[in-house]
């Protein structure tokens, strides 16, 4: 790590993927096994989300867009000041609308609506799980690749910004920085370029990172506990 003072070994073992370069049939091949349904342990150092607040979890899904190049490359999108948690990078997504048939279908929805991709231009590669916030929301990243010439414009009432991420920079696990928040917690953030991705998003990152290792739903919660 860049700063070995920042993580101790227990934060480090979480970042436990392949920094190898990888081909684009290995990244089809890996994130093909997917695991829709199965449910990805929060990578932070935080209390579990509670049984009840699962219960009633909105719900929720983002696409991961994979751009397909010989360097390839992560979407994130900068929300607009106008929406709720303005300024923060994420993946494209949002609420399951009624009209949707099923999750896949929201990302789809949500990645044209924000960033104006066709969902003809996106081919599924595939789910990584449900992921639940302490906000209340389940959600359910999907994977997409897409050419690397695709057409995106951002709505400007949704998206600030478009930032394109190399893969090996998510890859990289000295952008990966432990922040202690007190009372036992600490949390992850990305730091690359110009950008500081945390909260849900950065835990999908790391499971985006371990399923392209390989390394799918690697650890137990528990077994981390009372660690800060």
């Amino acid at each position: 790590m860049r700063n070995p003072d920042e993580v101790d070994a227990a934060a480090t073992q979480r970042l436990s993927w392949s920094e190898r370069a990888l081909t684009r049939a290995e990244i089809l091949h890996a994130l093909g096994k997917g695991q829709s349904g199965d449910e990805l342990v929060n990578p932070h150092f935080e209390s579990a989300v509670p049984s009840d607040v699962k219960a009633r979890a909105g719900r929720s899904s983002v696409a991961i867009v994979i751009l397909d190049e010989a360097q390839p490359t992560i979407v994130l999108t900068k929300r607009s000041a106008k929406i709720r948690f303005g300024g923060q990078f994420c993946f494209p997504g949002g609420r399951e609308a009624p009209e949707d048939d099923g999750l896949k279908q929201t990302a789809l929805r949500e990645t044209f609506e924000e960033i104006n991709v066709l969902p003809s231009a996106l081919t599924y590669i595939g789910c990584l799980g449900t992921y639940f916030t302490h906000a209340g929301y389940l959600i359910e990243p999907n994977v997409f690749m897409a050419d690397a010439d695709v057409s995106y414009r951002p709505d400007p009432d949704e998206v600030a910004e478009i930032v394109l991420v190399p893969l090996s920079a998510l890859q990289n696990k000295a952008n990966y920085h432990l922040v202690t928040r007190g009372g036992g917690r600490a949390n992850f953030n990305f730091r690359w370029s110009h950008i500081q991705v945390g909260g849900p998003t950065v835990s999908l990152m790391i499971h985006l990172m371990h399923s392209l290792s390989g390394v799918l739903n690697p650890h137990d919660r528990n077994s981390w506990r009372d660690k800060f």
